[in-house]
């Protein structure tokens, strides 16, 4: 082969080469084209409702509309882009990111976007970046019960005071009782001698879903993608003491809905579905049972205590007004926590609900975390949950139900929720 033969191969390569990033080209914006006139009908995204909840005036359960048409017209753009520059997305407000975020996803609902995925992608994880990176965030708490507010299974937090306290007031014309907090984000709070961070904290709780900017252009995530669940910890030298999320979360969302004084259709059925599920929980649960002993006890892995006929043991017991006496306990070290700061000297022991059930026998009962959720069981009560439990533990083993029949609470709970809230889309649809 002679050098002018090589010459031309490598032109007639690259020739080629060009020809094929040119049609290349023409096709991902033919591709563009069919996307543009598919949407050609579609109107850019509009703020909606802050849920599903009726009210007497349910229209004004909107807020005003955060972006710009002029803005919306240029970042609506974007969604036609072939490569978005994560560059360009931090030049973004938090409101007009969401918006970018929403109309992406409401355009390739009604056609596919070129390159969805991939941009989509790199718009939520700017979302998400800019949630763990703050220093401060704005969450809704509820003040029946001191903690996050849930709604439908979500904490609701905010990147701006401002649409928090808006939000808030929406939900306070539904007979909430919410108010917007501003929380530091890496703001260590005391769990059994170690700090841990806001979203930790809400591990603790229960709290795995969220949804930031709730009310204004909205995008729900897990907990578990801004930071992981913490390990086990330890209390000081103490063995493991127990977490109880999925109870925290159970209690919050049962005495929430008892507390919200409305009615409205199925609103029994979710409350029993939601105490149903509570109770469940709390029967298969461990606890820090405040406690004094004399001798010496055997610490187990699990951080119960193996007590012997020879250990005296007393436990704390809190009055009522009117002379009632209860058995505090705790479903963690937070909770633990609130009481060492005001009762001194006495000991932490870990127990099951059916060591606690026998503890209580000359008592009236157990309150669950006292200066939580505050949550009182009669001893009546809790000998009626043990019997049940144990039938239905009898019943599972006899059908070999298994794991489908342990979830049966949690089932029941979202039937009912799904009941409730398809009602009421309904009824607003007749609006």
């Amino acid at each position: 082969m002679g050098i002018f033969d090589l010459f031309g191969k490598k032109k007639n390569e690259q020739e080629s080469q060009e020809e094929q990033e040119k049609a290349l080209e023409l096709q991902k914006e033919k591709t563009r084209e069919e996307a543009r006139a598919a949407h050609a009908e579609l109107e850019w995204p509009r703020i909606q409702r802050l849920n599903p909840v009726n009210t007497k005036d349910s229209t004004g359960d909107t807020l005003e509309e955060t972006v710009t048409s002029e803005r919306k017209d240029e970042i609506g753009a974007m969604v036609y882009d072939e490569d978005i520059s994560p560059d360009t997305l931090k030049f973004l407000s938090g409101q007009e990111l969401l918006f970018l975020l929403t109309a992406m996803e409401v355009f390739n609902k009604k056609a596919p976007l070129p390159e969805f995925e991939k941009n989509h992608r790199k718009v939520y994880n700017e979302v998400l970046s800019r949630v763990r990176d703050a220093e401060f965030l704005y969450v809704l708490y509820d003040q029946t019960t001191g903690f996050p507010f849930i709604d439908h299974g979500f904490a609701n937090i905010y990147y701006e005071q401002e649409l928090a306290e808006k939000a808030a007031a929406l939900f306070n014309k539904q007979f909430r009782k919410l108010i917007a907090r501003k929380i530091q984000v890496e703001n260590k709070q005391e769990n059994g001698g170690k700090a841990v961070g806001f979203f930790d904290y809400l591990y603790y709780v229960g709290i795995e879903n969220l949804i930031i900017d709730n009310g204004g252009y909205r995008a729900r995530f897990k907990r578990n993608e801004i930071v992981a669940a913490p390990g086990e910890w330890n209390m000081g030298d103490q063995p493991q003491m127990p977490t109880n999320p999925g109870l925290n979360f159970a209690m919050l969302d049962f005495l929430e809905e008892v507390r919200w004084p409305v009615k409205y259709e199925k609103r029994d059925e979710v409350l029993k579905a939601k105490e149903m599920r509570m109770l469940s929980q709390i029967r298969t649960s461990r606890f820090i049972v405040p406690m004094q002993h004399d001798g010496p006890a055997e610490a187990l892995e699990d951080g119960r205590l193996k007590l012997t006929k020879d250990n005296r043991i007393r436990f704390l017991v809190m009055k009522t007004s009117d002379d009632k006496q209860f058995m505090p306990v705790y479903t963690d070290a937070f909770e633990f926590a609130k009481l060492a700061k005001t009762t001194k000297d006495w000991n932490a022991g870990v127990f099951r609900y059916q060591d606690i059930l026998k503890f209580v026998q000359d008592k009236d009962g157990i309150r669950i975390n006292p200066d939580g959720q505050g949550l009182v069981i009669t001893k009546d009560r809790m000998m009626a949950l043990e019997m049940m439990g144990q039938q239905a533990d009898m019943m599972k083993k006899k059908n070999q139900v298994g794991k489908a029949a342990a979830s049966s609470a949690d089932g029941a709970v979202q039937q009912a929720l799904n009941q409730a809230m398809a009602k009421m889309k309904e009824d607003e649809s007749k609006q």
